[in-house]
């Protein structure tokens, strides 16, 4: 024992190897510290043979959080994922995560999910959209009303064309589709907005605004470009046509031109900053934060700033469009709720810098009472708001770059405040010569059938700021009172308002979602044991992990399993207004199903409600009850119990021998090759005694990937045999959200079911409202579900 604890310098063990069980620390690998200290001296030895560098202390993080070598690293971080504005704060009190190519906030780290919903329901809740990103279309107003009518429908409901938006009074929300692809290849909803008609120029150009989410984003400024037959001014004549739309970074508002005609579309990604804020109190937060600008009289402090100019360019006529606003802005600002207001206003205002109107700490916001005078109901308000309401200089480009290069920094700010200021916390003379800041409020409707959802709920404002801007208004509306929200939150909102928002199936968000939580799925699901793992096999699931939409289409269609041609699967979202009309009547059994003409690759969206306990999760399939269900479902609501009504029997799953044994034979080819590389250093370390022998690494990569292929669809087929069909009761439709609803208090899901099968369910529910099964992934259990249709389009 004593000679085998001496330490030798010529033993194949290292020290750190050879010492007592008691004594080995794997830490010793890289920290000489670990050891003893009359062992350190032979261990820098050997491992001074191997090449490996001495590791350098980090600095202290004093060091690294100093101003210079933060931003520095910070500049490091942004080169993966854009950050907006408000990207330091909610880093510090959210779980970031990348998402379309942005750093945006997810949830927050505190429990905030009932929060949230009372901050929507009674309080306020914000979140910053500054993702989405700002597309300008300039040009003749009947050129440009015909290209827009080539990417909607008026079957839809109102359009980008519509009378009532394009006055630049209301903003609206619409579903735009590739050039004339109606009702196919949706790109998404997106808000829009057009400049005020008596700010436009004499040459009868107009301006349209397009908030556009990131997934289709580029694939929006394509349509616009080829609509229009634009031309990239920036881009070599000979470059390829087809990839008009890929500028270098140099370049920050892409412009795209017309050859012949006068339309031009401006890039304004990342240049506006867009917070949306819903609830009651979000009226009287906003009417804390925004303080109407007031130009202060000249004394020896006065300041050029661009609002200088702009005043001077039309004197009376600027006055005018002011007075207005503040006239206006003050008959409004007290009410209790901003769903009072018309659907989609429009208000410009000019406002004072948020930095020097935001209390000490946070404070919660409260609505006053609302004198006599400024009760007034819609019919009454074209008479209080006038014409020019709606006009704001943030809607130029050369006012825009001069409020964020001529805003004084915080620091700026500060030293000013120290100079002049002698009691801390009061405003300062040089305060009041900051220049204004044009700032755009939207009206968000909410809801706006009681019978649905409760009327106003999901009401709010969208605040659209300067660059620059963004963080200053985003800490006063934190401090007034504002609850801010991540992802998590926001999809919780869009269910509690009975809307899809990023699920929709026929849409570039829906499908870019579904392919990333699809990825997730899985990874996770193959991280675990085979003993952990769930074997949807034998719970007869054909797609845990993604609803496969396209062969459910085809197979309650044709009857068959899906061919290889793209055509054929191709399906589309019901959001004709009218025939959405008839299925309501159908719902009350004045119209037939069967009559209406559905197509057969039309997916009709539901608000599901379950009566009973339990909650699917999402990708819960939609099954066809059968005659003995209902008898059952009757029976449980007789005696007042809430089992399930049918239970999916245990299968059998034909691919377990088969996994054995070609993880078997897997083990095996593993182990013979590595029994090889073993005898082959073996012989070279005979042929050169005392040399060190080194053998190329194993080349299996090839051979494990071709393995987890083949376990994987042996586990979850990547093309199942059938989707109609997988289990015993016909499913004709898809969960795609689903969650408890604090608004309702029970569990309420959105989902999508074929055409056929909905005509189907009709005959089997001959009386009554119609009810459909629903089964989540992980369960063998069905139940009922009352179903509604989804109207909340717009």
């Amino acid at each position: 024992m004593i000679q085998d604890m001496t330490i030798k310098t010529h033993q194949r063990k290292l020290v750190h190897q050879s010492m007592p069980l008691h004594m080995r620390r794997r830490a010793a690998t890289h920290s000489v510290r670990r050891l003893p200290r009359r062992f350190r001296a032979v261990h820098n030895a050997q491992f001074s043979k191997s090449g490996v560098p001495e590791k350098k202390k980090r600095p202290s993080r004093k060091f690294r959080r100093k101003a210079n070598y933060l931003q520095r690293e910070y500049e490091r971080r942004k080169r993966t994922s854009v950050w907006l504005e408000t990207h330091v704060w909610h880093a510090r009190r959210f779980h970031m995560v990348h998402r379309w190519g942005y750093k945006v906030a997810h949830r927050p780290c505190n429990k905030f999910y009932r929060a949230a919903y009372r901050a929507t329901a009674r309080h306020c809740l914000v979140h910053d959209l500054s993702y989405e990103g700002c597309i300008e279309i300039r040009g003749d107003e009947a050129t440009l009303k015909e290209g827009f009518r080539r990417m909607c429908s008026e079957k839809v409901g109102l359009t980008l064309v519509a009378k009532s938006f394009t006055a630049g009074n209301r903003a609206g929300f619409v579903w735009l589709y590739e050039d004339g692809a109606y009702p196919y290849r949706c790109l998404g909803r997106v808000r829009f907005l057009w400049r005020c008609a008596e700010d436009q120029t004499a040459d009868d150009r107009r301006t349209v605004w397009i908030f556009a989410h990131p997934t289709f984003y580029r694939k929006l400024v394509i349509q616009l470009v080829n609509i229009f037959k634009l031309t990239n001014a920036e881009r070599e004549t000979g470059s390829d046509p087809q990839d008009i739309t890929q500028n270098p970074f140099s370049i920050r508002f892409p412009r795209y031109t017309a050859t012949e005609g006068n339309v031009e579309v401006i890039e304004l990604k990342d240049t506006i900053n867009r917070f949306f804020l819903t609830g009651p109190l979000s009226q009287a937060i906003i009417s804390k934060v925004l303080k109407v600008y007031s130009k202060p009289e000249k004394d020896g402090h006065a300041t050029k700033n661009w609002f200088t100019k702009y005043s001077k360019k039309t004197k009376s006529e600027c006055k005018s469009i002011l007075e207005q606003q503040a006239t206006y802005w003050e008959a409004i600002k007290d009410l209790t709720s901003p769903g009072e207001l018309s659907p989609g206003e429009v208000l410009a205002l000019l406002v004072e810098d948020p930095r020097i109107n935001r209390p000490k700490k946070r404070t919660k916001a409260l609505p006053v009472k609302v004198p006599e005078r400024y009760n007034f109901t819609v019919e009454q308000e074209p008479a209080t708001r006038g014409p020019m309401c709606s006009i704001s200089p943030l809607w130029d480009e050369t006012i825009r770059n001069r409020v964020t290069s001529e805003m004084k920094t915080m620091h700026e700010l500060n030293q000013i405040r120290a100079a002049e200021t002698l009691v801390p916390g009061e405003r300062c003379v040089s305060e009041k010569w900051l220049q204004p800041v044009p700032v755009l409020l939207l009206q968000t409707p909410g809801s706006q059938d009681a019978n649905y959802k409760r009327l106003g709920y999901g009401s709010g404002w969208e605040l659209l700021v300067p660059a620059g801007y963004g963080l200053p208004m985003w800490h006063s509306l934190v401090l007034w009172g504002a609850k801010a929200a991540g992802q998590v939150e926001l999809d919780m909102l869009a269910l509690e308002s009975g809307q899809d928002r990023c699920g929709v199936p026929d849409t570039e968000l829906g499908r870019a979602e579904a392919d990333r939580i699809h990825a997730e799925a899985v990874r996770r699901y193959f991280n675990l044991p085979n003993n952990k793992r769930i074997n949807y096999t034998k719970l007869a699931i054909a797609s845990p992990f993604r609803c496969p939409w396209a062969q459910l289409v085809q197979e309650w269609g044709n009857n068959r399993f899906p061919s290889t041609n793209s055509s054929e699967g191709q399906f589309f979202v019901l959001r004709d207004q009218d025939v959405l009309g008839k299925l309501k009547h159908a719902f009350q059994r004045k119209v037939n199903v069967s009559s209406i003409g559905l197509a057969p690759n039309t997916l009709v969206p539901l608000l599901l409600t379950l009566k009973a306990r339990g909650n699917p999760g999402d990708n819960a399939l939609i099954c066809l009850p059968k005659r003995e269900d209902l008898r059952a479902n009757k029976v449980n609501r007789t005696v007042n119990r809430r089992d399930a009504v049918y239970t999916e029997p245990l299968r059998t799953d034909p691919n377990a021998q088969q996994r054995k044994t070609l993880r078997t034979e897997h083990l095996r080819t593993l182990k013979r090759l590595r029994s090889r590389r073993v005898r082959e250093k073996k012989r070279k370390q005979r042929a050169t005694p005392g040399a060190l022998v080194r053998i190329a690494k194993a080349s299996n990569r090839t051979l494990v990937e071709e393995q987890l292929r083949r376990m994987a669809d042996l586990w979850i087929p990547a093309r199942p045999d059938t989707v109609r069909n997988q289990c015993s009761r016909e499913c004709f439709g898809y969960v795609t959200q689903c969650s408890f609803s604090l608004s309702e208090g029970n569990v309420t899901g959105i989902g999508y079911v074929t055409a056929k099968g909905f005509e189907k369910l009709f005959k089997i529910c001959s009386k009554g409202t119609p009810k459909v099964l629903v089964r989540g992934i992980k369960s063998r259990n069905y139940r009922f579900a009352s179903i509604r249709l989804l109207t909340q389009w717009s």
